[in-house]
């Protein structure tokens, strides 16, 4: 029998043209696709796209923001009605290119066959607009190695970025399902540490490459890309972060690292914030939520 491979979409607000163009490219690499909108204000609009006689494209509706988490496990769910031995999640913006599924599941079968015990396959990660390609990251303690692959040979990451994730169902019932607490951001983080601590390992494949942009734009700090976000997303970066700290299996360094970190990116996005009160009011209720073990969606409006 034949592998069957999900792709799962989740949408919110998203650019109508981009996410069509990212359905059509997405229909040929993979047996179904299901999009889980969490609430979207356009989301008639998506559902004009998705309007033609194709059996293998899903839509689910949120009534509300569930978050990216709980729309990704809604999703899963899905999936494994539809017995599939592979997810794929993608986050509404981002664009693979030809044979990118393909070459994800032959990177993994390949590391499976040379006794590799694998939770995920990801691409290489460029943004088009920027002309930048993000490195693979590997943590050694609270100190991270950047490597831009140039050969075809996959190599192994610590972490892997959920949009473009290849994750087979079994890895999925053995390491749990996304972190719902986390609402956004750390999801991917979490995920990959659970499957480290089972002693999985995490690959990207230069074979596969996808347009991502990470953040609502990229600074350049005394030669090192930073991404930037608004300020409510600083609410559940910061959240989170102590989440992180908090947690039993992540590793000390990777703590410490948060804990020295979040000084600096305070007084970074500080900055170059446009709204700095704002800024300043999600930040620290992030704190404290993350503190005091308050998770979920934020309650705070300012």
């Amino acid at each position: 029998m034949s592998d069957i491979i999900c792709g799962i979409i989740i949408t919110f607000n998203p650019e109508i043209e981009k996410l069509k163009l990212q359905i059509q490219r997405l229909l040929y690499q993979v047996n179904f696709i299901v999009v889980v909108d969490n609430n979207s204000d356009n989301c008639e609009k998506i559902v004009t796209i998705l309007e033609f006689d194709n059996n293998n494209i899903i839509l689910i509706k949120n009534n509300n923001n569930l978050g990216l988490g709980a729309a990704q496990n809604i999703g899963i769910k899905k999936a494994i009605e539809l017995h599939a031995s592979y997810i794929l999640l993608l986050d509404d913006d981002s664009l693979i290119e030809d044979n990118f599924v393909s070459n994800l599941i032959k990177t993994h079968i390949k590391l499976q066959l040379k006794g590799e015990k694998v939770a995920a396959v990801g691409p290489i990660y460029f943004n088009k607009e920027t002309k930048e390609q993000y490195p693979v990251t590997k943590y050694f303690g609270p100190f991270i190695k950047r490597r831009f692959p140039k050969h075809s040979q996959p190599c192994e990451a610590s972490f892997l970025i959920s949009s473009g994730c290849l994750i087979p169902i079994p890895v999925l019932t053995d390491v749990g399902m996304m972190n719902e607490e986390l609402f956004i951001d750390y999801i991917d983080v979490e995920w990959s540490f659970r499957a480290r601590k089972k002693k999985y390992k995490l690959f990207v494949t230069p074979t596969a490459k996808m347009n991502h942009m990470i953040g609502e734009k990229r600074l350049n700090i005394l030669g090192r890309k930073v991404s930037y976000h608004l300020p409510l997303r600083k609410y559940y970066l910061f959240r989170n972060s102590i989440y992180m700290i908090k947690c039993p299996y992540i590793s000390m360094g990777y703590k410490i690292r948060e804990i020295v970190f979040n000084g600096l990116r305070f007084f970074v996005y500080l900055l170059y914030s446009s709204n700095k009160i704002a800024f300043i009011k999600y930040s620290l209720f992030g704190l404290l939520d993350g503190f005091s073990g308050k998770m979920g969606h934020c309650g705070h409006k300012f």
